[in-house]
């Protein structure tokens, strides 16, 4: 009995951990008009969600993104390069995250929503240290 729990249990984590390895896909709007065969350079998003994509940066619902355009296979990929915040000011992103197109290939007209896939780079929860009793007692 012990060996199928513990079977189990091990399943369960194999499963979870491998869940978590996935890309995040997140939906943006797009800023101006463009097609999909043939993008611009540089294309300008709008966030749809709150999006982490590491540790040091969140994107915020509403932030509007200036990203690098790399043609790929009938899409593309996109790699933010500044976002501007809602105090209106343009920040750098200072690592690359490439972001995968996923979508119907053709036009896509402004403030139409799409779907941008961002590979994991780390947890989207945080473990805040709670003092104990004796900490503040201490």
């Amino acid at each position: 009995m012990k060996k199928i729990l513990s079977t189990l249990v091990g399943l369960i984590l194999s499963v979870t951990l491998m869940q978590s390895a996935q890309a995040k896909t997140i939906q943006v709007s797009a800023l101006e008009d463009f097609n999909t065969a043939n993008p611009p350079q540089v294309l300008h998003v709008q966030m749809n969600a709150n999006t982490r994509l590491d540790y040091d940066l969140m994107l915020f619902q509403g932030y509007q993104v200036a990203g690098q355009v790399v043609p790929q296979n009938g899409g593309f990929v996109f790699v933010p390069v500044s976002y501007v915040n809602f105090q209106e000011e343009q920040l750098p992103v200072q690592k690359q995250y490439q972001a995968v197109y996923k979508g119907r290939t053709g036009l896509i007209r402004r403030n139409q929503p799409f779907f941008l896939v961002f590979p994991e780079n780390g947890p989207d929860t945080f473990q805040y240290y709670v003092p104990s009793y004796s900490d503040i007692n201490g």
